[in-house]
């Protein structure tokens, strides 16, 4: 009867739920985080695995056969009615042609385990991306504090430091890219960069959520500021801003275009799309949430900043979540750079 594989296999579709295993009678399957593993010995398609796989990462092979039990011989009729066959309880029995054809007409709807597009980001990736964010950020850095980039001429200073940002962020979307990718999955799905509901309604509730995020971290940093400045903790250092860009009209060109567009579209992919949706899956959606804003916060590398910095991440995280979207983030955290933005070349031209 073990003449080969009878279960059509793909385990980047597998959500690593668990259904198949406690659905085997025979205790025949084995799910990691990479592979889907049958023991062909104990297996006998009987197609409970297949019944109850909901993203198709375990299918019958045509041809494959079946073994039934036999029904136990009744002495009350010698010829008891038959049972009508439930179309739903048989086994998938398709080819590999078939499987890919509704595949690809099928839409995954995201459900609360941190799933994007079809894309179950996992915690080791997640890891794995802000890792590779970190490291980028230290370069970047490093080189900075070079005596070749420090003694530059100031035409040329703010030029390239401005070229080591954009292949700071240019290094992280590659990477995000490739991780999608290497699992077979669409980048922008994954990321939650496709737009589900275009609806006017939906935009609308989006847009809302936008404003009353913006108006409850402004709020937040502008108390902050306040109790800060009344206990004489806030640095009196220049903004950062000014310093990298210029207080010129081209280095407010820069900056908006880095701080406002750039910046707030890669910080949310790595953060709210990768991050938040690997912990998802492992934590559950507020603990992701706040773990989330904690990494947020701390990666600005400012003490003083920290509780404005968190509580945005919060409000982030907590509007990429509830709108199965990323763009009403992104939009809140480009209004958020912008003002602060707008505020420090006010401040450097008074």
């Amino acid at each position: 009867m073990n003449r080969g594989p009878r279960l059509l296999l793909t385990p980047r579709l597998c959500d690593r739920c668990g259904a198949c295993v406690t659905a085997c009678p025979h205790d025949a399957l084995k799910v990691g985080r990479t592979y889907l593993k049958v023991d062909w010995q104990r297996c006998d398609a009987c197609g409970a695995c297949a019944r109850v796989c909901g993203r198709w990462a375990i299918v019958l092979r045509e041809g494959a056969i079946v073994r039934r039990a036999t029904a136990p011989k009744s002495t009350a009729s010698p010829h008891p009615k038959p049972v009508p066959r439930k179309t739903t309880d048989t086994p998938r029995s398709v080819s590999a042609a078939k499987l890919r054809e509704e595949q690809a007409a099928r839409t995954v709807p995201r459900p609360k385990g941190g799933k994007r597009g079809g894309f179950q980001w996992t915690l080791l990736e997640a890891a794995a991306m802000l890792s590779v964010t970190f490291s980028a950020f230290t370069a970047k850095e490093t080189a900075a504090l070079l005596p070749a980039v420090r003694d530059l001429p100031t035409t040329l200073h703010a030029p390239v430091m401005v070229g080591m940002l954009a292949l700071y962020y240019l290094v992280q979307v590659a990477v995000l890219i490739w991780l999608v990718r290497r699992r077979g999955g669409d980048p922008a799905a994954a990321l939650g960069l496709r737009a589900v509901d275009v609806s006017a309604g939906h935009i609308l509730v989006s847009a809302a959520a936008v404003l009353a995020g913006l108006l409850i971290t402004r709020l937040a940093t502008t108390i902050y500021a306040y109790v800060t400045r009344a206990l004489d903790l806030m640095p009196t250092a220049t903004s950062d801003l000014t310093t990298l860009f210029g207080a010129n009209a081209s280095g407010l060109t820069m900056a908006v275009a880095m701080v406002v567009v750039v910046g707030p579209l890669v910080e949310e992919a790595v953060f709210r799309g990768a991050l938040l949706e690997g912990l998802t899956a492992r934590l559950g959606p507020w603990p992701a949430v706040i773990v989330q804003a904690l990494l947020f916060a701390a990666f600005h590398r400012s003490l003083w900043m920290l509780v404005p910095m968190f509580v945005l991440g919060v409000v982030l995280g907590w509007l990429a979540h509830s709108r199965n979207n990323l763009w009403p983030p992104i939009v809140l955290h480009a209004l958020y750079n912008a003002i602060t933005v707008v505020l420090a070349f006010v401040v450097a031209a008074v």
